[in-house]
């Protein structure tokens, strides 16, 4: 009877798990801001208590981090722009070199295969991509994108106000919802366990973003690669997205490189330098600076990457490790999901 019980038991959790997975998949649109929302708030927590260790005003403080956010934004709309209006001038200059790079390889392939295709139509083709015409039928699109863009951070501001109104009375709230001293105490400690694993996590990506976005531009710029200060500013941004961020962030300085460089020796070594500032920022010095603060496994850290990027998209994949620090926290306070908190990684608030 035990046995079955056991057994009903875990396929009811099985069952709200993929109904709260369902859930949290349909309404996407108010989870991603309010997700954002908390995690920034934790994150600025620290910054909050300092200010009014200061006796600086909450209106203040909300004001000196709103412009600090907004022109962070401001500077990657401004990078993007840019870029895009350079990439408009050189365009012709970019197709002639794209031209020549592929004359050689498309006749080579044209041999092998029998198939007679022209370098020049390829070149068209991306041309047309290029055009004012198709940034204009693309319209509809780019400002259907901005528009879902401003609604979710101005939900997400939303959000962020009503959380950092209330994160420095967090003691206050815990103890008014569980009236247990020791229950309270122990959610308590899980909210700090959370607050420190954000925290620390958000510094180091911060640090090792900055670096390796820093190390990129100037590997560029030392190539010759147009537009080498947007690659550096793309790789800071991409680098967030654990594990597959920095990777993305050096495909396009890399095709910039095949088409640009005349020498073999210029590209290989293109690609050794932004391979080893890659691999030696994200795989020796950050697992080093992070230590045991997230407690996660590697396994669980690309599942997690999977998970929330399918249910959230790049967003999910931004918040992926916070939510599953978040989720092991709060796995670790039941008794049956001890297990999965133990398959997750050590946890400093198990028993």
């Amino acid at each position: 009877m035990e046995n079955d019980l056991n057994s009903i038991k875990n396929l009811l959790w099985f069952c709200f798990a993929v109904l709260i997975a369902y859930l949290l998949s349909v309404l996407a649109g108010l989870m991603i801001p309010l997700a954002m929302a908390l995690f920034v708030a934790i994150l600025l927590q620290p910054t909050l208590a300092w200010f009014e260790r200061k006796n600086i005003g909450f209106g203040i403080s909300l004001t000196v981090i709103s412009v600090t956010s907004l022109s962070a934004l401001a500077l990657f709309g401004i990078l993007v722009y840019k870029t895009g209006k350079s990439l408009m001038v050189e365009k012709e200059k970019l197709l002639f070199q794209i031209n020549a790079k592929l004359s050689n390889i498309v006749e080579s392939i044209n041999n092998l295969t029998g198939v007679y295709v022209e370098s020049s139509e390829i070149v068209d083709n991306l041309g047309q991509l290029l055009s004012t015409d198709w940034l204009v039928a693309s319209s509809g699109t780019f400002a259907g994108m901005l528009g879902s863009f401003t609604g979710t951070f101005l939900i997400t501001a939303l959000y962020l106000v009503a959380f950092l109104s209330g994160i420095l009375e967090y003691e206050k709230y815990i103890h008014y919802l569980q009236d247990d001293e020791k229950e309270s105490q122990k959610m308590i400690e899980g909210f700090e366990q959370v607050k420190e694993s954000i925290v620390t996590y958000i510094k180091v990506k911060f640090l090792m973003s900055l670096c390796t976005g820093i190390g990129y531009g100037l590997i560029c710029w030392m190539f010759g690669i147009d537009f080498a200060l947007f690659w550096g500013y793309l790789a800071f941004v991409l680098n967030f997205i654990p594990t597959v961020g920095s990777i993305v962030a050096t495909i396009p300085p890399l095709l910039l490189g095949l088409i640009q460089l005349d020498s073999t020796g210029a590209v290989l070594g293109l690609i050794s330098l932004l391979f080893v500032v890659q691999f030696t920022f994200g795989n020796i010095i950050e697992p080093r600076l992070m230590g045991k603060s997230l407690s996660l496994n590697t396994v669980v850290v690309i599942l997690g990457l999977v998970f929330w990027g399918y249910l959230w998209g790049v967003a999910g994949m931004v918040l992926s490790v916070p939510m599953l620090v978040l989720t092991k926290v709060i796995l670790a306070q039941f008794d049956g999901a001890k297990i999965v908190v133990r398959l997750m990684g050590s946890s400093k608030i198990e028993g």
